[in-house]
């Protein structure tokens, strides 16, 4: 399998594999290592139907539905459509969604593994994502540091982050909330498959850190995520249409960045991989 490496400290780009035929195991196995080696992935140039697109997700692991079950607009559950386009006065999709750096679904008891999101609609500037390495993040910190939040915990609130960033638009519904209450994850969390440590923080999400101070907590939830989106963390990925991209929620974070949606139409299809493992 040939690779080209994204940026020095996460992603890799994988050419000459059309993910809309049968891959074998071993393909599977080797984009897996791969996946636990550099945490996001790049296939270029794929023309997937919905059906494909959840096939070829599925080589990685069960799927999980979305809680904004009004953004499921295709004829699959399994997509999440995120999109600026409306059909008869109604969005086919979230927008302004991700406008923050988070892990998805760190919300849950158990997260997702991994996302599976595929470009149909691009808009020829802007619309980026930013991927930043949590394991690089990790080990660039002081040793002083990493001792100080080594055993520290955090409160990841979905509802919290849903009335800040979408104030806008109708509430969650009674069912929405109670399907996502808060949760209380370890701020340094460990690889499952590779043993690897990395930060699990994020903003908005992250509501605080647990056993300190408020003041004291605030301070160091801030510093942490500021120190996590440092440059030489993080891989700007400027979508092509047909790009299918792979990440690692385990040990990434990501932010989408905007573009003229006034303009441009945006159409994404993402699929989200089931966790197996409470971050531990």
């Amino acid at each position: 399998m040939e690779i080209k490496e994204l940026s020095p400290v996460i992603g890799v780009e994988i050419l000459g594999v059309d993910a809309s035929a049968p891959i074998s195991d071993a393909m599977v196995a080797e984009m897996r290592d791969l996946l636990n080696t550099h945490s996001v992935l790049l296939l270029r140039g794929q023309n997937l139907t919905e059906a494909q697109h959840i096939a070829f997700s599925r080589h990685f692991g069960d799927l999980q539905i979305h809680v904004l079950t009004q953004y499921l607009t295709t004829a699959h559950p399994e997509i999440y459509v995120l999109s600026n386009v409306k059909e008869a006065g109604r969005s086919i999709g979230n927008h302004k969604e991700g406008w923050n750096w988070h892990s998805d679904w760190s919300y849950l008891e158990i997260p997702c593994f991994g996302s599976v999101l595929y470009a149909r609609e691009c808009p020829p500037e802007g619309a980026d994502t930013l991927f930043s390495s949590m394991h690089a993040a990790w080990e660039a910190l002081d040793p002083e540091m990493q001792a100080k939040i080594r055993h520290l915990k955090a409160v990841h609130s979905y509802a919290g982050y849903y009335d800040k960033a979408f104030g806008d638009r109708e509430p969650l519904t009674d069912a929405q909330r109670a399907a996502t209450p808060d949760v209380v994850h370890p701020v340094v969390r460990t690889h499952p498959e590779t043993g690897r440590l990395s930060l699990y923080v994020g903003e908005d999400i992250v509501k605080e850190i647990l056993d300190l101070p408020a003041d004291e907590a605030a301070a160091l939830l801030a510093t942490l995520n500021a120190h996590a989106i440092s440059d030489e963390f993080v891989y700007r990925h400027k979508w092509q249409e047909g790009d299918l991209l792979i990440w690692d929620n385990r040990c990434t974070m990501h932010k989408a960045t905007p573009y003229d949606d006034v303009k441009y139409r945006r159409i994404m299809h993402r699929t989200t991989i089931k966790g197996t493992d409470r971050p531990v």
